[in-house]
């Protein structure tokens, strides 16, 4: 059983879910990321895996990460995160330096093209969310956000909370 429909007293469509739909929710949800996540990949040219790019935005957005840092945020094994930053150095969209805390380690950053891939990657993704989003209503754009939120809590907010192996400088 899904959740029921019902509108509130402005007339806005609200999903009211009951206990026993959360596992019904849950497996829309899922379904829907699935789905976003195929049309944003249609428009990905980078030629980067899914796991490379993830790894590439990490460390743009991070400025810096140590390997330990890159598995960290990936939810990586060390040694994968490795080979990652290999093929990533490799296609000249990061580079190693030496860990000026640690001279026996390595801090990952991003190149002028590595930071291009990913801003480039992100333009076109938000360009095709923002047309579909715009579709929306204004009410519907609302609740959207909404979601967002509390989804964001729910589910990204143990990510948040944990170390990111980030280095400043």
């Amino acid at each position: 059983m899904g959740p029921t429909v019902t509108r509130s007293a402005s007339g806005d469509h609200v999903p009211e879910v009951t206990p026993d739909a959360v596992g019904a929710l849950a497996d829309q949800l899922r379904v829907t990321t699935v789905r976003l996540t195929r049309q944003l990949r249609r428009r990905d040219r980078s030629g980067l895996s899914i796991t490379q790019y993830a790894a590439l935005a990490s460390v743009v957005d991070h400025g810096a990460l140590s390997i330990g840092g890159l598995a960290a945020s990936e939810h990586q094994p060390s040694p994968a995160a490795s080979r990652i930053a290999d093929c990533l150095e490799e296609a000249g969209l990061l580079i190693r330096e030496r860990n000026p805390r640690d001279g026996r380690g390595v801090i990952l950053r991003a190149t002028e093209r590595g930071r291009a891939v990913v801003t480039a990657q992100r333009a076109r993704g938000n360009a095709w969310l923002a047309s579909r989003l715009a579709a929306l209503s204004p009410p519907e754009r609302d609740l959207v956000a909404g979601g967002l939120e509390v989804l964001a809590s729910a589910i990204l907010g143990e990510d948040a909370a944990g170390e990111t192996g980030e280095v400043s400088g």
